[in-house]
């Protein structure tokens, strides 16, 4: 991260006070603060540190959720990531659009490429490698074979997607959205953010519409301030499922194509996380939006929407292989294991290209990683005939 930029950051810092007054559904202050802390002191991610915090916000926000860490087991299912920035007396819109900017350095490297203004390394305008990450600084990459795995992580994370594969296979996936939620509209109606995440909400999508818990775009005539406090961006589940594993759609593509197409899906993953908290006129969901732009404007692309059903397929997790399929958050994909200094994106990548990785547990379900790849190798042995 270029030193201007995290001086910016610092000032911005100065002009908000560290903690806030409890709201409902989301943790006090120190308790957040706590948590932080703790992941700070205990974590080591495979970039820089300024990422680094970025990604650990949101870490928060999920410990939050689900009564982990420093939350001992009470759970704040409304948190978002702006709690956790306010709590650590952060700008909310310096935080905010820092990220957008690690999402705009890969929209524009795929712009470029789509134009065959292609670059080979996988660096930003000022050559600081994707999301903060030292492995890409110099890695030599093939940009077709980025786009194609750009485009298949972003298509095979959509909803529609998910129900044409559950369709065919009779695999109980399920999935949702993120919306843009009226948080007051929300409590009115007796829900949460717990209610709306877990649910089987696909046949009231419409009626979120209807009665404004869902909108369309943020109101134009209220202040930047409420309506951040106001409106958040938050995941609706359409159907309920065994979901999709992140490590098995970076290896699956690894195994069906290459390196190089494993890339793009863990970028459009990577995406998929910073999205959650951007610029409130940037929500949507922009590793679908890219993969559109890479179908509409990269002639060479030569994914079918069968290939993009098939590596959905393989990157969702069957009830009877749940011990063998890790699902890496970003945090955990990047999470250094200490002991082989070896984390889980570079194990996936040294195993899609043969090389010697270090036997180490990964995710959140400390799955062994050569379980996982003589499961996900079967897997692909039969999707191929």
């Amino acid at each position: 991260m270029p030193e201007h930029r995290r001086d910016k950051h610092k000032d911005e810092r100065r002009k908000h006070p560290r903690g806030r007054s409890p709201v409902e559904g989301v943790a006090p202050a120190d308790l957040i603060q706590e948590d932080f802390e703790a992941l700070k002191a205990s974590v080591v991610l495979r970039t820089n540190r300024f990422v680094e915090d970025l990604i650990l916000m949101q870490s928060v926000e999920g410990h939050a959720h689900e009564g982990h860490g420093a939350f001992r087991g009470r759970r704040f299912v409304d948190m978002t990531v702006r709690d956790t920035v306010l709590a650590l007396g952060r700008s909310p819109r310096a935080v905010a659009e820092e990220r957008q900017r690690l999402i705009d350095d890969v929209v524009q490297w795929a712009q470029q490429c789509a134009q065959g203004k292609a670059k080979v390394r996988l660096t930003g305008d000022d050559e600081e490698p994707f999301f903060g990450m030292g492995m890409f600084r110099d890695l030599v990459v093939n940009p077709p074979d980025i786009l194609r795995g750009l485009y298949l992580g972003g298509r095979r994370d959509d909803v529609d997607v998910r129900a044409r594969v559950e369709q065919q296979t009779g695999l109980r996936i399920g999935g949702g959205r993120c919306y843009l939620v009226d948080v007051q509209v929300m409590r009115g109606m007796g829900l949460n953010g717990d209610v709306l995440s877990h649910g089987d909400h696909e046949n009231q999508i419409e009626e979120f519409k209807r009665r404004g818990l869902i909108l369309e775009s943020a109101p134009e005539d209220r202040s930047p301030a409420a309506l951040s406090e106001r409106i958040r961006f938050m995941y609706i589940r359409h159907r309920t499922g065994g979901g999709t594993s992140d490590d098995a759609a970076i290896a699956a593509a690894g195994l069906l194509y290459n390196r190089d197409a494993a890339i793009g899906v863990f970028l459009a993953d990577a995406i998929d996380t910073f999205e959650k908290y951007v610029p409130l006129d940037r929500y949507c969901d922009q590793d679908d939006e890219l993969a559109a732009f890479v179908r509409a404007n990269f002639g060479d692309l030569k994914i079918s929407d069968g290939e993009v059903e098939r590596l959905t397929a393989l990157c969702a997790i069957p009830e009877e292989a749940q011990a063998q399929v890790p699902d890496s958050s970003l945090r955990h994909l990047l999470a250094v294991d200490r002991r082989v200094d070896q984390c889980a994106l570079e194990s996936h990548l040294l195993f899609i290209q043969g090389k010697p990785y270090a036997p180490m547990e990964i995710a959140f379900e400390h799955v062994m990683n050569t379980d996982f790849y003589s499961w996900i190798e079967q897997q692909v042995r039969e999707a191929k005939g």
